[in-house]
């Protein structure tokens, strides 16, 4: 009796190999034609496009709410949405009044704003099996560029009394809670808070720490 090579049957195991690994359809996948019934496959997790802007109230804790006021902030951003996971960026921009009036030696200067130019890369976590609503819960690093007036006549112990007149860098982080509640087809109602804090850096002389209560809109478009 002849033998048969090894060689001779690795054709036939690689054509096995990429059968087994090939999906088969189940008898649940089979539409008959008579069925009348549309056949539309099972999609996996894909990608979506993710996309938002909000506005916010920035609050700083532990120091003077006389002197550092509530102010306003915007951002918007964009990003790949993965089901569970979203992998985004930003940019924005806040203002914060400061009332030098409040300081002793600055009765006459009045307010000025403290304003803020931020990037940021964020990672979302997000639940997305609810229909009406998208909760979730993000992280992102800030690449912050403060700036404040020169109040060169005045004496304290806070970062607010320092020259500070050009935007200057402080790194620092934000973690996001909030929910999106649907409205439309691909629209969302985006509320939420924002805790951050920033590093001292070239221009605070400690590290600061606020929470932005925010409201925005998102869209979340179809899967790829």
């Amino acid at each position: 009796m002849r033998k048969t090579s090894f060689i001779h049957w690795v054709p036939v195991t690689m054509a096995l190999g990429l059968f087994a690994l090939t999906p088969q359809a189940s008898a649940e996948d089979y539409v008959p034609a008579s069925s009348g019934k549309r056949y539309t496959p099972v999609r996996g997790p894909g990608l979506r496009v993710i996309a938002g802007a909000t506005l916010g109230v920035p609050v700083f804790l532990k120091v003077d709410h006389d002197v550092v006021r509530p102010g306003a902030d915007m951002y918007a951003w964009v990003g790949l949405d993965i089901s569970w996971l979203v992998f985004a960026a930003g940019f924005g921009a806040s203002w914060n009044a400061i009332d030098v009036g409040q300081i002793p030696g600055g009765e006459e200067l009045g307010r000025s704003p403290l304003s803020r130019l931020y990037i940021e890369p964020e990672i979302r976590f997000q639940v997305p099996r609810a229909k009406a609503v998208l909760p979730y819960l993000s992280a992102a690093f800030d690449a912050n560029w403060w700036k404040y007036r020169d109040v060169q006549q005045l004496s304290c112990n806070f970062w607010y009394c320092t020259n500070r007149a050009r935007f200057t860098f402080a790194p620092g982080f934000t973690a996001k809670l909030g929910i999106g509640i649907k409205t439309g087809d691909r629209v969302y109602i985006d509320i939420g808070i924002k805790y951050s804090f920033t590093g001292a850096g070239n221009f605070f002389d400690s590290t600061q720490r606020w929470l932005t209560p925010f409201v925005g809109i998102m869209y979340r478009g179809d899967q790829s």
